[in-house]
């Protein structure tokens, strides 16, 4: 009952506060971004005390903070955070950012239980602030904001009167660096979007975004300063100045004026939307089926006979069949799923954020047995002779029973959370952190054997890479390498018992993308910038077979590469595919599934992969042998 009245209240407030005139509206707000809680000795210390110097301002009625709140997203950093942001003695209203996003041991899960949401809806004076969350979930993907931030998006905005202000807040630039740009313009035009507010860049800026007035705020840190410092917005009657305040020090002249007015399109510009033109070059390829999710996809699927599975950031597993896309069952764990399944002739095994390792019946989806770890999980698992074996983001790696989920053993002590899926051989199994370190653990006991330090901290790091075990043949004798790529854009291979460097390189410059031919003595590596470099590994050495230049200018994006006997597949950050010729001689074809990133790439044979991107699409594509 207290509930509803508060609500009652809120939308009474509300409407009040709407029907003021748009003259008499008269208020400042504090705009913080770029915290990066956690990054340098200062930041703390820049925050801190801009709370305090916005609590001395009697004119600061609340506090927005537009992401990048922490550095690495990680749960003492959030659970810091809000420790600091006790100090406020007014309402302040947080997004996340990237940086709470990309590199998150507990996949963000954290930032929604200590702050309840990833966005907000808040009404002052009759203007509506609302801000949504941003992404990417997948490490160094490019800027986008979850499927499941855009509808709520829309579903808000369609709430709101058509007369009412609105201004927008998010992480990022609303331009074309972010992936679905067009997606928010599009649902704010519908309304009287009169400004947009982001971070990112760490600098003041105005810009316009298709004809809304757009601005993105300095970082709070101080850099090369003595202190740092934040926005003071003011909306005075029609008016909406931005003022660069130094944290007790001074407030400058206004660096930026919005003249708050109807949105006047521009009727002599076309705005760039993204298109399916390619696909109108390569006919021959087809979608035999397609579905879209609600949520974002940010893991890779797996894919046994006619039996594909994939998971979603709703916490959902889906089991699709491969031919034509039909559900087969679906299970909802308690959190989001960032995990790969690995799917074994009777289990689909799959971790969740909600801390828990679940084996589900392969042919119901019902739960066999669930293993709880008390940590959020966003790693892979791997199963082989009747073992599961999983890190987690505790520090933690784990052998479980695959017919009971009991426990064989834990290895205790990693630096860094775990991401990827490990790599198994007859002793051993491999795994790297984004702790800067790569780990050969013993089956049998759990214990450490050897590790290797890229000694060049968390960002360049093998923790995105799925490591491979390959045999190869020097001098008539044959032997095994363990191979990985780490974001320091070094592919290291290690002698699997010692940890011995058989050979490295960064001549492909790749940060985590990999893929191996059939026969597992050909493996590409695909570049940053616009390159795919094909390197024999057959004889225990790195030996550089072709080098092609592909249509894009940077592709960070992790997801492992697929490969036949004639093509290499290549996942692209725009939701392009490329078939490129395994001899070299260039792309045989390419097709456009979405705008988004492609997070999972999946032979399904006889000419057909399937392929997912991170706004939850999900396609079958069908092309020429």
């Amino acid at each position: 009952m207290k509930r509803i009245l508060l609500t009652i209240c809120v939308i009474a407030l509300s409407l009040l506060s709407y029907g003021q005139g748009s003259n008499e509206r008269a208020f400042t707000f504090a705009w913080l971004s770029d915290v990066h809680l956690n990054s340098f000795a200062y930041a703390e210390d820049d925050l801190r005390q801009s709370i305090e110097d916005i609590n001395a301002n009697p004119d600061v009625a609340f506090t927005i903070l537009s992401g990048d709140v922490t550095e690495f997203g990680d749960t003492k950093e959030f659970y810091l955070l809000q420790d600091i942001l006790k100090n406020f003695r007014k309402p302040y209203f947080l997004i996340p950012g990237n940086h709470d996003v990309n590199w998150s041991e507990n996949g963000c899960t954290m930032f929604d239980k200590i702050f309840q949401a990833s966005h907000f809806c808040y009404d002052w004076q009759g203007v509506r602030f609302i801000g949504c969350g941003a992404g990417p979930s997948l490490r160094m993907g490019p800027p986008h904001i979850p499927r499941e931030e855009i509808l709520w998006l829309d579903s808000i905005v369609r709430a709101t009167p058509a007369e009412q202000p609105i201004i927008f807040i998010n992480h990022f630039p609303i331009d074309q660096d972010l992936s679905n740009w067009y997606e928010v313009v599009d649902i704010l035009k519908t309304r009287n979007i009169q400004a947009i507010l982001g971070g990112h860049l760490h600098v003041n800026r105005a810009y316009d975004a298709e004809g809304i007035p757009a601005v993105i705020g300095r970082s709070s840190l101080r850099r090369k300063d003595p202190i740092g410092g934040y926005n003071l917005v003011t909306l005075r009657g029609n008016t909406l100045e931005f003022h660069e305040r130094i944290i007790k020090a001074e407030t400058r002249p206004a660096w930026n004026t919005i003249h708050l007015a109807p949105l006047q399109e521009k009727k002599d510009t076309t705005y760039y939307r993204p298109d399916f033109a390619i696909n109108a070059t390569y006919p021959s390829v087809c979608e035999t089926w397609k579905l879209k999710d609600v949520t974002d996809i940010a893991s890779q699927g797996s894919i046994d006979g006619n039996l594909y599975v994939y998971t979603n950031t709703a916490g959902v597993v889906h089991a699709l069949n491969a031919k034509n896309g039909k559900t087969q069952w679906t299970y909802t764990t308690g959190n989001k799923i960032f995990s790969a399944p690995f799917i074994t002739p009777k289990l689909v095994i799959v971790s969740s954020c909600d801390g828990f390792i679940y084996a589900l019946d392969r042919k119901q989806g019902t739960v066999r047995w669930k293993y709880n770890t008390d940590y959020p999980i966003v790693a892979c698992p791997v199963v082989t002779e009747g073992t599961v074996y999983i890190g987690s983001s505790n520090g933690k790696f784990y052998s479980l029973k695959l017919a009971d989920g009991t426990l064989n053993w834990t290895c205790n002590g990693l630096q860094g959370y775990t991401e990827s899926r490990p790599a198994v051989d007859k002793e051993r199994v491999y795994i790297g952190t984004w702790g800067a370190m790569f780990y050969a653990i013993d089956r049998k006991s759990g214990k450490k054997i050897w590790k290797f330090d890229t000694k060049r901290g968390r960002y360049f790091s093998p923790g995105a890479c799925w490591p491979v075990v390959l045999p190869y043949t020097r001098q008539g004798e044959t032997n095994e390498q363990v191979i990985v790529l780490s974001s320091d854009y070094f592919v290291r291979s290690f002698h699997p018992g010692t940890g011995e460097i058989l050979w490295a390189s960064d001549e492909a410059k790749g940060r985590e993308s990999l893929g191996f031919s059939p026969d597992g003595k050909t493996m590409y590596v695909k570049g940053i910038k616009n390159n795919i470099t094909a390197a024999d590994i057959s004889h225990g050495t790195y030996t550089s077979l072709w080098n092609t230049s592909m249509p894009y200018e940077s592709n960070f994006i992790p997801t492992r590469m697929e490969t036949t006997e004639q093509l290499v597949f290549i996942p692209t950050e725009f939701g392009v595919l490329h078939a490129v010729r395994t001899d070299g001689s260039g792309i045989a074809w390419s097709h456009k599934i979405s705008h988004s990133a492609i997070t999972s790439l999946k032979n399904a044979g006889k000419g057909k992969i399937i392929v997912m991107t991170m706004d939850g699409t999900v396609t079958c594509l069908e092309y020429p042998l």
